[in-house]
């Protein structure tokens, strides 16, 4: 099993819905294009789950962990794929690391998916400050 870092807690706080701040709403740029690749991950973050949220989907409480997975997955280097084993291990890891999100594997993992590809074009630096 890879090694994990832990996501930076003033970052990934379930209980702080960063779309219900007025300061962060301000923080918040929304991609033009939306194709184009966030400059960091908390841009990403932030404009994904105001998309979802938009949508009529999850939460920050249910989204913030499946964010704070993706992030420490992606910078393990986790294997992708659709394989048993590989989809087996990180189910059974999300399960460890949910904290009180209400979403299964089966709901999370698409959003993981989505966060890993923007984090394969993010800079690596950028990605980096929102680690311990």
């Amino acid at each position: 099993m890879p090694r994990l870092e832990r996501p930076a807690p003033s970052v990934f706080n379930a209980l702080l819905d960063p779309l219900g701040q007025r300061s962060a709403q301000r923080r918040t740029r929304r991609l033009e294009d939306p194709q184009a690749v966030a400059q960091d991950y908390l841009q990403y973050m932030l404009s994904d789950y105001e998309e979802r949220r938009a949508q009529g989907h999850r939460n920050w409480r249910d989204l913030c962990p499946v964010y704070a997975f993706a992030l420490t997955t992606h910078a393990a280097d986790w294997p992708r794929g659709g394989g048993a084993d590989t989809c087996g291990e990180l189910a059974e890891h999300w399960e460890q690391m949910r904290g009180q999100s209400r979403l299964n594997w089966a709901q999370a993992q698409p959003v993981v998916e989505d966060a890993w590809r923007a984090l394969d074009h993010i800079p690596a630096a950028a990605v980096r400050t929102l680690l311990q």
